[in-house]
């Protein structure tokens, strides 16, 4: 069964540029994975909604969820790239969580 991460952010006016080149940084190394079935950023336009960007990636198992973690985080050590600070120093909330994805 396929997993959806699905991270809500709340990011203030004056981040959003910045914040959302870090998520293509990101972006461009999940989407090499093994097991990545495919990811998109949403961006509120309208409504009553906390969060002003969502991401969505899906992956093809639970393993290829957990495996995908691993080499994110040494991709990130390597780098020198902190989300934690990043998101800090932007302002930006985050949620994170996971489901299972069927079709209707």
């Amino acid at each position: 069964m396929q997993i959806v991460l699905i991270d809500g952010f709340v990011v203030p006016e004056e981040s959003r540029e910045e914040f959302l080149s870090r998520i293509q940084f990101s972006a461009d190394y999940i989407r090499t994975l093994p097991g990545f079935v495919e990811g998109h950023v949403h961006q509120r336009t309208a409504g009553d909604s906390r969060f002003d960007i969502v991401t969505t990636a899906v992956w093809a198992s639970d393993e290829a969820i957990q495996n995908a973690k691993k080499s994110v985080a040494a991709f990130y050590q390597k780098a020198g790239f902190s989300p934690t600070d990043i998101m800090k120093r932007l302002g930006v909330r985050i949620e994170r969580a996971e489901y299972h994805r069927q079709p209707y």
